[in-house]
């Protein structure tokens, strides 16, 4: 992987994920210890979201490495 512009903010922008992920995962711990089910459907849908961000990421980073 070279390092342009794209590739370096993509990279930038995998990094942000992760600590989101991060975020959704203890969001999702605290809401299984409160037993809040709304909570826990919320995080649920945001740990669902970073794991969609993180997929099209790598995607983008594939396409980048074969074109």
């Amino acid at each position: 992987m070279s390092t342009t512009p794209k590739n370096l903010r993509t990279l930038l922008t995998l990094i942000g994920t992760v600590f989101a992920g991060r975020t959704a995962l203890a969001r999702l711990r605290q809401a299984r210890s409160d037993q809040d089910r709304l909570e826990l459907l919320d995080a649920a849908l945001n740990i669902a979201v970073v794991v969609t961000g993180v997929l099209v990421i790598v995607r983008r980073l594939r396409q980048g490495e074969s074109a």
